[in-house]
């Protein structure tokens, strides 16, 4: 896992219930196509886990703020917000000081004589020992009922919301609102039964993004809103 400025990317590991609850379900369903309203809620009826977060690059930490100070770079940290932390150069294309919200990034070539840097943080997840650490039980036998799915999202989802809404979101996502599986056979019937399963996953899952994004964004259109890209996919081993 690598991460180079403010995005974030961690693993999750999602325990279904014994059995859905049909009338959850129907709530659920209701929230991801409801207009915004705190009195509708989504209720995973799984659980999550999450593991491995990344860390943002931010120049107020010491780290990063002591090669950019080193380098005779400017930062400026709102007292009452660090997190807004921003490295100041005087921009040639712009004309202008800009800010730059992450003391490290892949591109903003005019940041890199105070020392904004590409380099990321690497970590290494040996899965096989991820897998006995949380997927199998004490016993040494598979829980094959439980999935596991990275996800990485920028800063414009994660400054709005905490990590456990999105983990949760998306867990729904990929694992309640998506109709039963089939099995794979060579039976031509099953194999369309398969299409249509995968393109009604890929359908639930939009929408189940399209209302992320929603709950990410300020209330007021006018107000400003930050980019908002995000990825999950399910690992197997």
């Amino acid at each position: 896992m690598a991460n180079t400025g403010d995005s974030t990317q961690l693993l999750v590991v999602y325990t279904p219930p014994n059995q859905l609850n049909e009338d959850i379900v129907q709530s659920n369903a209701k929230y991801i196509h409801s207009p915004r309203s705190p009195d509708i809620q989504l209720h995973l009826q799984g659980k999550i886990s999450l593991h491995y977060q990344s860390a943002k690059h931010k120049a107020h930490f010491p780290k990063e703020r002591d090669r950019i100070e080193g380098l005779g770079g400017k930062i400026h940290i709102p007292p009452k917000a660090p997190m807004g932390s921003r490295v100041i150069v005087r921009s040639s294309l712009h004309g202008e000081d800009v800010g730059l919200a992450m003391s490290r990034s892949i591109g903003d070539w005019e940041w890199t004589a105070v020392g904004v840097i590409p380099d990321p943080d690497v970590r290494i997840v040996n899965l096989d020992d991820f897998w006995s650490q949380h997927i199998y039980s004490s016993g040494g036998e598979l829980e094959k009922n439980k999935k596991v799915f990275a996800l990485l999202g920028c800063d414009g989802l994660f400054d709005a919301r905490q990590a456990e809404f999105v983990g949760r979101h998306l867990a729904y996502g990929l694992f309640e609102s998506s109709i039963p599986s089939y099995d794979n056979n060579v039976n031509d019937d099953v194999e369309s039964e398969q299409s249509k399963h995968d393109n009604n996953n890929a359908e639930h899952m939009i929408e189940v993004g399209a209302k992320l994004v929603n709950m990410a964004s300020p209330l007021k259109e006018e107000w400003y809103r930050d980019d908002i890209t995000f990825v999950a996919k399910v690992i197997e081993l």
